[in-house]
C-alpha cells in the first residue's frame, strides 16, 4: 500500500488561536504556522482511493491580508493534474472518501462522476449529491470528545 500527498497549493499559513483551537487570550495572534492545502490518495494495489479532491479549479487565487486567519497558499497545481503528477487518471480512481463538505474537500468530486463517494448524509444533502455512487455510511458509535457523534 501506497499512500502519496496530492499536491495543490503551498506557502499557506494559520494563525496561533486557529492552529491551536482558539482556546485562550494568552496565544499571540501574530503567530502563523505553515499551512497546505493537500489531499490524498492510498494506492492499495487492487484499489485508488481518494480522500477529498481539493479546491474547485476555477477558484481564484486570494492573496492573504493582516485579517487573514487560514491561507490555503498559492497554487500548485489544479486536482485532477495533481493527480496526474503522481501517474494516475481519473478513471483509475475506485472510492472518494469525504472528510466534510467544505469546498477545499469536495471541490471536483465532479472531475469523478462514477466512483464511489462515500460521504456523511447530511454533507451529501447540502451539496445535494445523489446517485447510485453516492455511499452515506451512518455513524452510530455516540459522542466523540465536543462532537455530539461520531
Amino acid at each position: 500500500m501506497e499512500i502519496k500527498a496530492v499536491k495543490l497549493y503551498e506557502n499557506g499559513f494559520m494563525t496561533g488561536k486557529l492552529a491551536l483551537g482558539g482556546e485562550g487570550d494568552a496565544i499571540d495572534e501574530g503567530l502563523r504556522f505553515p499551512s497546505s492545502l493537500q489531499n490524498f490518495l492510498i494506492d492499495t494495489g487492487d484499489e485508488v482511493i481518494l480522500v477529498d479532491t481539493g479546491m474547485p479549479k476555477e477558484t481564484p487565487d486570494t492573496p492573504p491580508n493582516d485579517k487573514t486567519q487560514v491561507y490555503i497558499g498559492t497554487r500548485v497545481r489544479d486536482y485532477v493534474s495533481a493527480l496526474e503528477d503522481l501517474g494516475y487518471k481519473p478513471e483509475q480512481v475506485t472510492k472518494i472518501l469525504v472528510t466534510h463538505k467544505h469546498p477545499d474537500h469536495t471541490g471536483e468530486l465532479r472531475s469523478f462522476p462514477n466512483v464511489r463517494v462515500f460521504i456523511g448524509a447530511e454533507d451529501a444533502d447540502a451539496l445535494k449529491l445523489t446517485g447510485e455512487n453516492i455511499v452515506r455510511p451512518g455513524f452510530a458509535d455516540g459522542p466523540y470528545h465536543n462532537f455530539p457523534r461520531s
